[in-house]
């Protein structure tokens, strides 16, 4: 491959990452643009000429984007809520579990276990631990964690309303 195929492809890459499209329109539309350049090479343009007359990749994306706009997706400012819903939980259960940590080894020296006995008595073993059982804080915060990244995901891949006719 040579080195004007390789800027190529690259600029090609470019402009497919920038389109705000759903999958199978993306193919459709990024296999028309392969098919103008490839006719644009036929016509005797160099690679050069093709690239001068698209102009950028962020050009030339915008521009598809605008074609295309009735099959783009809508994107939600609700987006970002639900990212820092995620985020914040995360953090919070990420740091309640270091401090949960650093203070059941740090403070309480881990679990233990205790042998009370004597020589002439019944001998007792005492195994002490923490509580591990469901915490309700927890699942709140996997729950913000989990559903936060669902919603920013789910809401920037909305279809776009049916336009009155």
């Amino acid at each position: 491959m040579t080195d004007a195929e390789k800027k190529m492809k690259r600029y090609v890459k470019a402009v497919e990452r920038r389109l705000n499209l759903p999958r199978k329109v993306r193919a459709r539309v990024m296999s028309d643009f392969l098919s103008d350049i490839a006719a644009r090479r036929e016509g005797g343009m160099t690679d050069e000429e093709i690239l001068s007359q698209l102009g950028s990749p962020k050009a030339a994306a915008a521009e598809l984007n605008e074609q295309m706009r009735a099959f783009a997706y809508r994107k939600s400012p609700w987006r970002f809520v639900c990212l820092a819903l995620a985020v914040i939980g995360g953090l919070c259960l990420g740091a309640e579990q270091l401090i949960l940590w650093h203070f059941h080894h740090a403070i309480l020296g881990g679990d233990t276990i205790a042998i009370i006995g004597g020589a002439d008595g019944p001998t007792s073993i005492f195994v002490g631990a923490t509580y591990t059982g469901i915490h309700l804080d927890r699942i709140v915060l996997t729950v913000m964690l989990v559903g936060g990244l669902l919603g920013f995901w789910l809401l920037g891949r909305r279809k776009p309303k049916k336009e009155d006719s």
